[in-house]
């Protein structure tokens, strides 16, 4: 027997998988009439292009407030094949996809995090694996990994 929280959870995901490759396409569109042509590879840059791209939608899916560190990354990696006339069009065009993309994700995780579940601490234990703790509000740690202020004796 199928659960619908199972169903929901697949649909989820292929709306996101759906959405994530829609934000990607037309990133990746509004960034090719920008390139370089490379007469010694030709379409490798077009092919690099689409996988940063795909690189920084997924990063920004999986965490949205990630979406400054993602959208230099891709204009660091997307700098070099871009005409130096182009290229602060370039960081407004992947700065406008990726806010877009981001009020997006953020709308599908819902104020609690990630749809349908309790938020969780964003620290690593010394395993390397997530803290399981339920953050403090309005901070993405708990209160073991949290710093406070020393009281003064």
């Amino acid at each position: 027997m199928i659960n619908e929280s199972e169903i929901r959870i697949t649909e989820t995901g292929r709306s996101r998988a759906a959405a994530m490759e829609r934000f990607t396409r037309d990133l990746w569109k509004a960034l090719t009439p920008s390139l370089m042509p490379d007469p010694r590879r030709p379409g490798w840059s077009e092919g690099y292009l689409f996988e940063v791209c795909q690189a920084g939608i997924s990063r920004l899916a999986a965490d949205p407030r990630s979406q400054p560190m993602a959208s230099r990354s891709l204009f660091t990696a997307a700098r070099s094949l871009m005409r130096a006339q182009d290229q602060l069009r370039v960081s407004q065009i992947i700065d406008a996809h990726f806010s877009r993309a981001r009020s997006y994700f953020d709308a599908e995780r819902g104020p609690a995090g990630t749809a349908g579940s309790t938020p969780r601490c964003a620290a690593l234990n010394r395993k390397g694996k997530p803290c399981g703790r339920e953050p403090i509000w309005g901070t993405p740690f708990c209160v073991s990994h949290t710093v406070r202020p020393r009281a003064a004796a």
